[in-house]
């Protein structure tokens, strides 16, 4: 009797272990995705106006790391604090926990080396080497040209110091564990390819992140089959729901019977639309019409070239819910 009393107890005593010993081994050795590389970008004129460009419209920083004017369609930055931190995504926007969009103007990286920039925008982890909430889309960054990632940096460093502290982030179990397993060692591609490139308008896709918010996903990974199929539920402040476009280039429900032209001028029409208040009760979206309608018409030709290249998938989408509804 004792000696199965004793097996059962061991028996216990492992399973009590195992989890509590791998919890113990993710806290203290993840995210591992190496030392920030010794850096100093060397900011020429022409690099920063690059790194404007990226960070302003193709890659859209400025959109989450800037204070929103809610009143406003697409929710557009307030003029005068590029970058000194965005708002706050709580439940309500689906996030388990609690994350708030940090300051990126020189008052809060002026601690910063520029390798310790790098290693951010395409790993995933802060100065500390702390994880940071996959919102932040580094994955999509770390396909980015090396030369394009110096010109952001290159550019942050030219924004108006905002002084100003982001509250710590919180994160409920299993998430606060599960985010230290995400980021990765990143290796980005030495050269952007030429704008004449059949690999452009991938490219440019990427930089935009539109499949972050364009494609149903799982626990983070977005469904096979699926992407840039839209879908994506968006809780807007006032309790309404939207969500994100179908931009596969099906006839019915998604961009099939658009034309290029029509296409980039949807993009020009936002950057007017994000000027006019919306009123209560009517459709938001957090979709940043002011930054990319800020692009080239040669690089939004290029996102449509990319689109109607992709697999048509039919997906109808309820583009809004009001509130109550």
């Amino acid at each position: 009797m004792r000696k199965w009393l004793l097996i059962t107890l061991i028996i216990l005593l492992i399973l009590i272990l195992l989890p509590v010993g791998a919890l113990t081994f993710v806290v203290l050795t993840k995210p591992d995705v190496g030392p920030a590389p010794t850096l100093t970008v060397s900011a020429t004129p022409e690099l920063v106006e690059r790194g404007r460009y990226l960070f302003n419209h193709q890659a859209a920083c400025v959109a989450c790391h800037t204070p929103w004017d809610t009143s406003k369609y697409s929710f557009p930055s307030i003029a005068g604090k590029d970058g000194a931190g965005g708002p706050t995504f709580g439940a309500e926007s689906g996030v388990p926990g609690m994350i708030h969009a940090p300051n990126v103007t020189p008052a809060a990286l002026k601690e910063w080396s520029d390798g310790e920039i790098l290693r951010a925008l395409v790993s995933g982890v802060n100065k500390r080497g702390d994880a940071l909430f996959p919102l932040m889309p580094y994955g999509h960054y770390a396909k980015l040209a090396t030369p394009d990632l110096h010109a952001i940096i290159a550019y942050m460093r030219t924004l108006r110091a905002v002084e100003g502290t982001t509250p710590p982030r919180e994160l409920k179990f299993p998430m606060n564990i599960i985010v230290r397993l995400i980021p990765k060692a990143a290796e980005p591609p030495a050269q952007a390819p030429k704008p004449d490139a059949a690999e452009y308008p991938a490219y440019v896709v990427n930089s935009a992140a539109c499949l972050h918010c364009h494609s149903p996903s799982n626990h983070g990974k977005v469904k096979p089959g699926n992407e840039f199929s839209g879908g994506v539920v968006f809780p807007m402040p006032d309790g309404s729901v939207v969500r994100s476009s179908n931009l596969t280039p099906d006839d019915e429900t998604g961009l099939g019977k658009w034309t290029k032209d029509a296409f980039i001028a949807r993009f020009h029409a936002g950057v007017e639309q994000a000027k006019l208040p919306v009123q209560p009760g009517h459709s938001n979206t957090p979709m940043p019409w002011a930054s990319y309608g800020g692009m080239t018409d040669a690089d939004l030709g290029a996102i449509y070239d990319h689109l109607r290249a992709l697999p048509k998938v039919s997906n109808k989408v309820e583009r809004f819910t009001p509130t109550g509804k």
